[in-house]
This record gives C-alpha cells, structure tokens and sequence, in this order.
C-alpha cells in the first residue's frame, strides 16, 4: 500500500461516509425522505412511511458501500478501484434514480393528487449538477495520483549521494552502495513479485516496495517491462532496480553511477 492508494482510500472513504449520513438520516426521519435537494415528499403521498424510508436508507447505504469498495480494492490496485468508482459514480447515478423511482411508486398513496411529484421536481437539475462535480472532483484526484506515479523518477548524482526524487523518492549515501550493475532483463523477467507498499497503475510503471521470491525485499523505480535494468545493491538494505521508458536513459544513469563511484 503506498500513498497514492491511501490517498484514494481517503477520498472513497469521505464519499462513502457522506452518503452513509444520508442513510442514517432517512432510517431516523419521521416523515417521508426525499430525493432531489429542495423538493418535498408530504406524508400524505407515502402509504407506509417507515417502509419508505428504511428503502431509501437501504439505497444510500448500498450505495456508500460501493464507495468504501472502491477505496478497498484500490488499495491492492488502484487501477482497479478507479474503474469500479467509475462505475459508481457515473452508471451508478442513474441506477439510483431509477430504485428512487421505484421505491417512490412502490409506496405512493394511488389516490394523492395534490401538488406535483417529487419525480419532475424542477430541482433535479441541481442534484444533477452537484453529483456531476463530485464525480470530477474524484476523476481529478484520481488523474493526479496517476500522473504521479508514473511520471519517471528524477534521479541526481552528486559526489556523496544518489537522491531519487518523486514517488518513494529516497537519498543514498554512495558509502551504502555495495556495487551497481547492469542487467540486460525487463523487471517483468527479473522477477518483480508482489507489492507491498507500492505503486501499479494502469501502465508498466511500479514504484516502492515489492517481495519476489526471486530477488528478496526489493525498491523499484522501473518500467516493468523495458530493458535494461540498473541493480543498486546497499549495505543491510534493499536492492533498488531503476529503468527508464527510454533505455538509453538507463544505460546514461548506469554510466554516471558506475563513473561516480571510482
């Protein structure tokens, strides 16, 4: 789990617990819920008002239950929570519409004819409106944590240290380092195992903590699937692997490395 995966648990977990208020609110309500802001369900349109609110109650809780899945499962990946609160946030409004629209039908008193339904009220604009900017609010939290993560790591190397900034961004003393190699293999092949406390978006890049069977406890900066590979080995701690979208950027690090150290 890394910090762009905590940070998109963080915002699913504030949407759920916003829409989790909503549910409570129409479990502890006394007179009839309603759906659209500022409209108004009387009690003399619902036959069972208890009935229809705990409905309502069940909706909004069903549905800050999909939020908090989203931040769950993006904590493993976040790729895959993005596309599941994509579907929340945008098919998953129309489907509360419509149970809206059921449940409304489902308890309306037939013989009620006074005043206009809460189904045409003309104040749906602004729920739609206000759950349309909560979905760009998301989407851009989302964009921005993927365009941190893979955006390729800064590397300087100065004459006492190697400082990698960005994403999981460290500095390494140059006395810590026991030797730097070249491995003409992609992380793919090397063996990149599983994450940890780590970033995996939805293109090759991986960065942060990985435990392979093959390499051990291991910090990556890598494309997973290009080679070269740069193989930083440290005193008493883990391995870093570095490469690049563009291998020759790779092998000029390696050579700046190799050069620093002699």
């Amino acid at each position: 789990m890394g910090s762009g995966n905590t940070i998109f648990l963080v915002i699913c977990l504030f949407c759920a617990l916003t829409f989790l208020a909503m549910a409570l609110w129409a479990f502890m309500r006394k007179t009839p819920m309603h759906f659209w802001s500022g409209s108004r369900v009387s009690p003399d349109e619902i036959t069972n008002i208890p009935a229809y609110n705990r409905a309502n109650g069940l909706m909004w809780a069903a549905y800050a239950a999909g939020m908090a899945l989203s931040g769950i499962v993006g904590l493993f990946s976040i790729g895959a929570g993005t596309v599941l609160l994509l579907i929340f946030c945008l098919p998953g409004i129309g489907v509360l519409i419509l149970v809206y629209k059921l449940i409304y039908r489902r308890y309306r008193n037939p013989f009620f004819t006074a005043g206009s339904s809460p189904l045409s009220s003309k104040t749906s604009k602004w729920v739609i409106i206000a759950a349309s900017a909560g979905t760009i609010i998301i989407l851009m939290a989302a964009c921005l944590i993927f365009i941190h993560g893979d955006r390729e790591p800064e590397i300087d190397i100065l004459s006492d240290r190697v400082q990698i900034k960005g994403m999981y961004g460290l500095r390494i003393p140059l006395s810590e380092i026991n030797s730097v190699t070249l491995i003409r293999d992609s992380m793919d092949n090397i063996g990149v195992g599983t994450r940890t406390n780590g970033y995996r978006g939805f293109s090759d890049a991986l960065k942060g903590h990985f435990n392979s069977a093959d390499t051990g406890q291991t910090l990556l900066f890598v494309r997973a699937k290009t080679a070269p590979t740069i193989k930083i080995e440290r005193t008493g701690k883990k391995d870093i692997y570095i490469s690049f979208k563009d291998s020759a950027e790779t092998e000029r690090v390696y050579r700046e490395l190799r050069e620093v150290r002699h």
